[in-house]
């Protein structure tokens, strides 16, 4: 079987299993601050696993796109050595969210990898944590023999999500990898981990909460996580001793080398090389797809680091910078199929990439120079061995490989110290795993929703349908507590069992407006959703027709969302959708948000591109978006599943996660997104579109800023009384501006330049007037003058320097009360004899001065104009 058809098969198995096949998430997490990458399979899970949600369907299957380089999964430089080691890879799972348990996902695995795959079962073995008595009875119970199951600690067969929370024992297969060692068994084997067996599915029994206190408390609905990598088993079917040789790597493997004019298995290092840019490869283009950018940190980071690798490896193998991007058209054809955002992307991953080469490629000239100084302030000693320390910074700071760094200094008759670049190493990953552990985060939704939620409470909105509605107050908090009553003043967080307020989501601000009853009026300010399900408008009781009103059951208001801040956003997402629309045309298909923000004042637009935006370019977006604004073109929405959606050209968001059923909102001809956020129901209801910035916020990443309706108006009144007032004040049209600002420019540097010559001019006539202070004291010719406190003293000195020919000038001017500047210029012939920063040195402190400068001139400026005299006595006495 090819891994495709692997793939393929388990997801057909569990569906035959009633499982809901559930898409692949992104690579960039969800709502989860947490992780940098999604490292398994349930991470899109996490909401049900910690009773956030009530899960959408209790049993699913998945093949899960996987990252793990970064964070705790800092071990790159292992990747392409092992047999397995991979930053990017797949994970098949299946899960039960309180639905099956262990008899069934024993009796699943079992069956899919012996049935289906149709592995030989002599071939496999087991472990199961010491204490599950139940899961060892359960694979006993299906023909596995003791003696190959074996019962491991907690460290091996104990699964936990963190510190706290949902955890349990789990149960892991192994193929027989290699030969039994010295008559072991397979138990045994596993006990001393000798390498023999391969584990290939860990199957996780998520039955105990654990407090705080470490007590573990049995869930009421035990759930099911498991995780299989598909490179691993593909390699098990195939019969491969390593990854890398199944189809799943190997055709890449084998364009790397025959672009290279390598032949696999000539040497170790080769080898090397052509499965880290394989693998790379592969994690680069799937990044770019979901929306990561090379950058100095976090995921950019790691992705950067990623790129330079392979670049690095493909220097080894005799490539050019630009080969990673045109391996990029090689590679996506062969995962496309399953995987359609990496062909939608090819073109940016290209373009980042082509950069990203020509900017390692300046590092590793830059690192080279580092490089030489380091060589050289070597030569000067009688070391050997360079500080492994210095060699870490080069390839932490500059991205310079260490081995390359290694070469050079052999070239050179030096080494340098391992330990301590790994002490460095080590150093440097316990710091980013302080800064990871720093960002954790309770992802489990606060107590008091929960409990909202387990009352079986929740809200219908009805704001796609109407803005105003009568429905039931279905609860009321405050200070995070359910309450019965309120009074005036009480900031509180209100549940309606039908509301119209849009709940801040995708980047679109929660609405705004008032819920009112013949006893009370809240003004709402803001509306959120805590969990699935919730809908709360959060705001402050304005009024009371008591002191306290206790808020009876059946309780009905009407609610009333604020309609002009309410149209304002509703134009300013279409409007959003317009410009990403415009955008794709004039810049081209790369173009993708990578973030936004909808609100009554303006909208802001954060997209991937690759340069800064013309002039040309934004005027005409800004053309487009209003040409189908002023064509007044229909906006509708249609739900959808999403496959079919995704089928007809609508545009999904990185990062976003979306359902089976989407919505899908088309404005006119040029836009179709999927998108749960309001929109107007008519293009021209938007009336002007004014882009007032753009600008870079990340590599690879830039930001618009636009407004609409009035606002766009007054923004363009604002700069025509402007304008206008600059026409009246120069007396000319608005058409010649332009024109006569460039003539003032003109006008303005030619009467610098004049200036700047006429000052010239002046400072050297009072040099020439104070020539005749010039004494000669022992052989050297000195000057030392007090000049007015307006003089310029550098260009003084320069001129009277230039004068002397060779000599030592020392200028003091006061220009203000209690202020005294001095300088010292020395003529090169003499400033290794007397040099002018040391001179400043020694004499600052007489007028209370701090300074200092080269051994030509040095400068400084002090509070006591009294010590001048000392000043100058002292410095003629250095002559004598």
């Amino acid at each position: 079987m090819t891994g495709n058809e692997i793939r393929t098969a388990f997801i057909r198995y569990f569906e035959s299993k009633n499982h809901k096949h559930v898409r692949s998430s992104s690579l960039v997490p969800h709502n989860d601050p947490t992780i940098l990458f999604t490292n398994a399979g349930m991470n899109q899970f996490k909401d049900y696993f910690l009773g956030n949600q009530e899960p959408e369907f209790t049993k699913a299957v998945t093949s899960q796109k996987v990252m793990r380089a970064g964070g705790k999964h800092n071990d790159l430089e292992n990747v392409g050595r092992t047999d397995r080691h991979h930053t990017f890879f797949e994970m098949l799972g299946n899960f039960s969210f309180g639905d099956y348990f262990k008899k069934e996902a024993i009796a699943y695995a079992w069956e899919f990898l012996t049935v289906v795959l149709a592995i030989p079962t002599e071939k496999l073995a087991i472990s199961v944590y010491e204490d599950d008595q139940e899961a060892y009875d359960l694979w006993v119970e299906l023909g596995v023999p003791s003696d190959k199951i074996a019962k491991l600690g907690a460290a091996e067969n104990f699964w936990s999500m963190g510190d706290t929370g949902p955890c349990g024992p789990c149960s892991e297969i192994h193929y027989l990898l290699h030969p039994l060692q010295d008559g072991k068994t397979p138990v045994q084997s596993l006990e001393d981990d000798d390498g023999s067996m391969l584990e290939v599915w860990n199957l996780v029994f998520m039955q105990y909460n654990r407090d705080a206190d470490g007590t573990l408390n049995p869930l009421p609905s035990p759930s099911i996580d498991t995780g299989m990598g598909l490179e691993r088993i593909t390699s098990v079917v195939q019969g491969q001793n390593n990854n890398y040789d199944t189809d799943l790597l190997r055709n890449l493997l084998d364009v790397i080398a025959k672009k290279a004019k390598y032949t696999i298995g000539s040497t170790e290092e080769g080898d090397v090389s052509c499965r880290v840019i394989s693998d790379h490869m592969r994690a680069v283009v799937f990044l770019i797809a979901d929306g990561v950018i090379p950058s100095n940190e976090g995921r950019g980071y790691v992705l950067r680091r990623i790129l330079r690798r392979a670049a690095r490896h493909g220097k080894e193998l005799g490539f050019h910078p630009g080969f990673f991007a045109d391996l990029v058209a090689d590679f996506v054809p062969m995962m496309s199929a399953t995987y359609p955002e990496i062909e939608e992307s090819k073109n940016y991953a290209q373009i980042l990439l082509r950069q990203e080469e020509r900017r390692f490629s300046s590092t590793l000239h830059q690192g080279m120079k580092i490089l030489d100084d380091l060589l050289a302030k070597m030569k000067g000693s009688s070391e050997k061995v360079v500080d492994g320390a210095e060699i870490f910074k080069l390839y932490d700071t500059y991205g310079f490989p260490p081995d390359l760094a290694n070469d050079v200094l052999e070239d050179n008759g030096l080494t340098y110290e391992q330990a301590s670049f790994d002490q460095a190493m080590d150093e440097q990953r316990n710091r980013a795993k302080s800064a990871q552990d720093g960002k954790k985060v309770d992802l489990r939704v606060n107590q008091v929703y929960l409990s909202l939620v387990e009352r079986g409470l929740s809200n219908e909105f009805v704001g796609y349908q109407v803005l105003e509605q009568e429905t039931q107050l279905q609860a009321i908090l405050k200070d995070g507590e359910l309450v019965q009553s309120i009074q005036q003043g009480d900031q509180v967080e209100v549940l309606l069992e039908k509301t119209p307020f849009y709940a801040e989501s995708g980047g679109q601000a929660g609405d705004t407006g008032e819920i009112v009853h013949p006893e009370f009026r809240i003004r709402v300010l803001a509306t959120s959703s805590p969990a699935a399900g919730l809908n709360l408008s959060k705001g402050e009781v304005v009024s009371t027709t008591m002191d306290t009103v206790v808020i009876g059951e059946n309780c009905k208001v009407q609610s009333k969302v604020a309609l002009t801040e309410h149209q304002a956003t509703e134009c300013n997402h279409t409007a959003t959708h317009l410009l990403q629309s415009a955008m794709r045309t004039v810049l081209g298909d790369h173009v993708k948000q990578a973030g936004s923000l909808v609100n009554p004042e303006k909208l802001r637009f954060d997209f991937s591109h690759y340069a800064p935006v013309t002039k040309d370019e934004l005027k005409d977006i800004e053309a487009s978006v209003n040409q189908h604004i002023w064509a007044n073109e229909s906006v509708s929405s249609d739900v959808m599943d999403f496959n079919d959606a995704v089928k007809t050209g609508a545009m999904a968001i990185f990062g976003e996660k979306y359902g089976d059923e989407v919505r899908v909102i088309t404005a006119g001809v040029s836009s179709k997104e999927l998108c749960g956020g309001t929109h107007t129901s008519s293009t021209g209801n938007i009336g002007l579109f004014k882009i007032v910035s753009e600008q870079a916020i990340s590599s690879g990443v830039r930001r618009i800023e636009a407004i609409t309706g009035t606002l766009a108006l007054k923004w363009v009144q604002e700069n025509m009384r402007t304008l206008d007032n600059i026409a009246q004040r120069y007396k000319v049209s608005f058409s010649d501006i332009d024109e006569r600002m460039e003539q003032l420019e003109v006008q303005s540097k030619e009467k610098d330049k004049l200036i700047e010559e006429l000052q010239k001019e002046v400072q050297e006539a009072a040099a020439g007037k104070i020539l005749s202070q010039v004494k000669t004291i022992g052989e050297v010719k000195t000057l030392i003058a007090q000049v007015a406190g307006d003089a310029d003293l550098k260009a003084q000195a320069t001129a009277l320097v230039k004068e002397l020919g060779s000599g030592v000038v020392t200028l003091a001017k006061v220009p203000a009360e209690g202020k005294i500047s001095v300088i010292v210029m020395v003529s090169k012939d003499l400033s290794k004899q007397y040099n002018a920063g040391k001179l400043i040195k020694e004499f600052s402190p007489l007028i209370e001065a701090r300074g200092g400068g080269r051994p030509d001139m040095a400068q400084c400026g002090g509070t006591n104009p009294a010590g001048w005299d000392a000043f100058k006595e002292q410095l003629e006495a250095k002559f004598v």
